[in-house]
């Protein structure tokens, strides 16, 4: 399980707290846990396991808070109505379970889907959730989009949203004049956002975001990319797909950004001139296919900051 996915997940139950803190101490611990101190994962999970075996069981199922990738052949879940977190990534769905939308005290929620997934109009009930993951499958290889309704801004305790691709709307306004539109005041994460989600109502509406990927084959050519520049809590962002569509400038990246990831992006080693510039830039990742060509001549100047550049299956030779 991934270390930040367990951190959220018993946050969500109240065990922990002082969420940004919590996340710097699971990067360092690496991308999965293997082990807990005292084994209380494992101490946790096993005994429920064993019993929820046991349909009959009621008492058990009305007491439990947390169920993670467990085996339901039938909607058991419904009748914990203090249910705080649900993991079923190992129940592959083709539609939104409708039972989940009566489990108003949810605060993390972690889907699988290989297929386009539409959120309903009701995912606003959930008015406590905090996490919500739509993953793909190990096998699965196309890139599906997730759609969410435009009342998912009801959602003022969201902090972490993350699919294979996620199609955000334009946040509803809140004023007559169309001068106020509502917004996640504590989201954190957002991954992968579709390239024209970015538009400057949407944007603003998750300004306070500090990790953002984005992914898509086709980006209008329009600059929305440019509106990025708004994000300035941004620290970590990921691009995908984006085929040698990224800003022009580096005006049009926030100050902010730290760490920086590209993969299938197919840019011209010459863009990097303008990676470079990014004044407070820590981490470079050039992964599959980032760049095309054979040959990078850096610019002297730039990368001030620079601590760390990964270099992964693209054609570079000098």
């Amino acid at each position: 399980m991934l270390v930040k996915n367990l951190m959220r997940s018993w946050m969500a139950e109240g065990f922990l707290k002082l969420e940004n803190d919590l996340e710097r101490e699971a990067e360092k611990s690496g991308d999965e846990i293997d082990y807990c101190r005292y084994c209380l994962y494992r101490d946790l999970l096993t005994p429920a396991h064993r019993q929820l075996r046991d349909h009959d069981n009621n008492d058990l199922w009305k007491r439990t808070r947390s169920i993670f990738s467990f085996l339901l052949k039938d909607s058991y879940f419904i009748l914990i109505k203090i249910l705080k977190v649900l993991e079923l990534r190992h129940i592959e769905i083709d539609n939104f379970p409708l039972q989940i939308l009566n489990l108003i005290w949810l605060r993390y929620l972690s889907l699988q889907c290989d297929e386009n997934l539409d959120i309903p109009q009701e995912i606003c009930r959930l008015w406590n959730l905090q996490t919500f993951i739509v993953q793909g499958s190990q096998m699965g290889v196309s890139v599906i989009t997730i759609t969410f309704p435009e009342k998912i801004w009801g959602l003022m305790q969201l902090r972490h949203l993350k699919a294979k691709r996620v199609y955000l709307p334009n946040p509803p306004s809140v004023s007559a004049d169309k001068g106020s539109r509502m917004g996640f005041p504590n989201i954190q994460t957002i991954s992968y956002l579709y390239p024209r989600c970015c538009t400057n109502e949407a944007i603003l509406g998750i300004q306070n975001v500090k990790e953002l990927g984005i992914c898509g084959y086709e980006i209008e050519s329009n600059g929305l990319l440019n509106n990025l520049v708004h994000l300035q809590q941004l620290e970590t962002l990921s691009f995908i797909l984006c085929y040698n569509r990224l800003p022009a400038s580096e005006k049009a990246f926030p100050e902010t950004l730290k760490k920086l990831k590209l993969r299938l992006t197919s840019l011209r080693w010459l863009y990097l001139d303008i990676i470079a510039e990014l004044p407070n830039l820590e981490v470079l990742k050039l992964m599959t296919s980032a760049c095309d060509g054979e040959e990078w001549h850096p610019n002297v100047r730039g990368f001030d900051r620079l601590k760390l550049l990964s270099i992964e299956n693209n054609d570079l030779k000098y």
